[in-house]
């Protein structure tokens, strides 16, 4: 008798449940984004949800969470839910932590200081906590451009380790034997790769720039990269003074032989292509035309009338 009486009681709440799910979940249809942060209460998650529209009683909400056993198992996330979705679906949806993921889009050439300004910008973290992690690691340039797809609560650490262990997935061991044909180490190709990434607008100059400079580092001559100064500045100018290109710094290849110490930019896989396949041509000199085009010259003289052609038209 006993057991018949606890199934009944069982099946009259299964009943009030149904019940609730048709008669409580709103008659309208809207779709929002809920963020349920980290310490949040049952109450504090009711609440704003009864706020959104997205449930019709508040109280009938936290009777469920206790009659499944969930009050403190909710998941911090960003969710998007449905006005139209019974709330012991909404509940599923928060216990279960089916969760919105953040699309993070990294640019091909994103510093690491414009890739920590988009985590800040994304609610992933604080910028200034990215760079230190990203300077201790020495990771500029292994950050690889992709467009990433991330849980609300992932760390910092595994943000970074996803882009590490792409550009891993995109840097094969061809790639880092291609760079030995040149006596590139695989960081020498990294740093090469970021430089042309700057430099380069079109697809089809990267590597006739990538020739220029391996012209350049065969032949021993500063490889007088804007980029590179542009990186030792901090700032990107349209136009380089005279003072600039002489900023004391070893990222300023127009006093410093050879390719810089480190990337000065996340190169993405074109430019890593470029890197090692530069076209076959003597060019040493280019020069921009603007909207991202370059004229290229063999001989300084050529390079000098290109200039002083340039500089007319300014």
């Amino acid at each position: 008798m006993r057991l018949i009486k606890i199934g009944v009681v069982i099946v009259c709440l299964l009943s009030l449940v149904n019940l609730g799910v048709f008669f409580l979940s709103p008659r309208h249809s809207k779709t929002s984004l809920v963020t349920i942060e980290q310490g949040m209460n049952s109450q504090e998650i009711a609440e704003l949800l009864e706020q959104e529209g997205l449930i019709s009683s508040k109280k009938y909400f936290l009777f469920l969470l206790r009659l499944r056993g969930v009050h403190r198992k909710i998941k911090a996330g960003i969710y998007e839910i449905d006005s139209k979705e019974s709330t012991w679906r909404i509940i599923s949806k928060l216990f279960l932590g089916e969760s919105k993921k953040i699309r993070l889009t990294i640019p091909e050439g994103f510093t690491a200081r414009e890739i920590a300004q988009l985590i800040k910008e994304k609610g992933l973290g604080e910028k200034d906590r990215f760079l230190q992690i990203v300077e201790e690691r020495n990771l500029e340039g292994y950050l690889f451009p992709e467009t990433y797809f991330v849980e609300y609560d992932v760390s910092l650490e595994e943000v970074i380790d996803m882009m590490t262990d792409q550009f891993n997935k995109v840097f094969t061991k061809e790639m880092e034997q291609r760079g030995k044909e040149f006596k590139l180490t695989k960081r020498d190709v990294v740093i090469l790769a970021s430089i042309i990434e700057k430099e380069a607008v079109k697809d089809e100059e990267r590597p006739l720039i990538s020739a220029v400079f391996h012209n350049r580092l065969k032949k021993r001559w500063y490889l007088e990269s804007c980029a590179t100064v542009q990186y030792a500045l901090g700032e990107h100018k349209e136009k380089l003074t005279y003072k600039d290109v002489k900023v004391d710094s070893p990222y300023n290849t127009y006093i410093h032989f050879g390719l810089p110490p480190g990337p000065i930019c996340n190169p993405g896989l074109a430019a890593i292509e470029a890197a090692l396949y530069p076209a076959e041509t003597d060019l040493m000199f280019f020069v921009t035309k603007g909207e991202g085009t370059h004229r290229f010259s063999t001989y300084y003289k050529k390079h000098l009338e290109v200039q002083k052609k340039k500089s007319k038209t300014n």
